[in-house]
């Protein structure tokens, strides 16, 4: 069982698609936490849950949540391009458009191409593409800005292909697990990387003295983000992605270094991180 953030039709659920080869039973979930919580008791399931946005930035509920967890632990990354399309109802043409739904983001993603070709039109922001994509069913002067799943799914006609503004519109997605549970599905040959969550405390250079052994051990940094720590104001929790498995005894001494200066250090994962997933044979 896959796990992913719903509704079908989403990016997501193609991420969790693709990640699968289609081998494995994909199960929309209604939120983050609902993912993860599946993810717990569920020995059997894996998750895939974007973590970061070439636009947009970080997905910080997919951090905090990481985070949190216990007994989970990232199997692999990989990308996945971001695509949209105008939908309609069968029948319909851009001149009959007078309402386009979608996500605020699709809508801000894809912002040149409306007001370049749809500039009367009233943008209503909706919880999601695929919900954007089952409501203009039966409205033939409304569109959808929706994912190419989406469209299909709801038997739409796209009027329009590739209406986001940058063509390097990337979601990164994880492959969450319990820990000591197979990997479901799917095959890497990406470039090995590890995800530290690490905290500090809080006093002048805290920064500096987490990032000193990674420089020590020649660690290409990939992903730096911090998010505030619960209960505690102004102070910071810090993400921190490098290239290399951290766990290799070659890298004791670094490890060693961060638990002299680090509260706390949770490694979330040591996996491969490929630009697309490969299934399994």
């Amino acid at each position: 069982m896959i796990l992913y953030l719903g509704p079908e039709g989403t990016n997501s659920q193609e991420a969790a698609i693709r990640w699968s080869g289609g081998s494995g039973a994909c199960c929309p979930c209604r939120s983050f936490r609902e993912v993860f919580a599946r993810l717990a008791g569920s020995p059997d399931a894996a998750a895939v849950v974007p973590i970061e946005n070439a636009v947009e930035g970080p997905v910080t509920q997919t951090l905090d949540l990481l985070a949190a967890a216990s007994g989970v632990t990232i199997t692999a990354a990989f990308g996945l391009r971001v695509r949209y399309c105008l939908a309609v109802s069968p029948g319909g043409g851009l001149h009959t458009i007078k309402t386009v739904y979608s996500h605020p983001q699709a809508l801000a993603q894809c912002g040149n191409w409306l007001d370049a070709h749809l500039p009367e039109a009233v943008q209503m922001p909706l919880d999601s593409t695929a919900e954007a994509a089952r409501r203009v069913v039966g409205e033939p002067q409304a569109a959808a800005v929706s994912t190419f799943l989406a469209a299909s799914l709801y038997q739409l006609t796209m009027v329009a292909e590739d209406i986001q503004d940058s063509a390097a519109n990337e979601t990164r997605f994880v492959t969450v697990v319990r820990c000591g549970a197979p990997a479901p599905s799917a095959s890497f040959a990406g470039v090995i990387h590890s995800l530290l969550y690490l905290i500090v405390p809080n006093r002048p250079g805290a920064l500096l003295h987490i990032l000193e052994p990674f420089q020590a051990a020649r660690l290409n940094l990939t992903f730096i983000q911090s998010r505030p720590l619960s209960g505690r104001p102004w102070q910071y929790g810090f993400f921190v992605e490098a290239e290399g498995a951290i766990t290799d005894a070659g890298y004791a001494p670094t490890l060693a270094r961060l638990h002299e200066v680090a509260e706390t250090v949770h490694i979330l994962g040591v996996y491969p991180s490929a630009r697309t997933p490969t299934p399994a044979p």
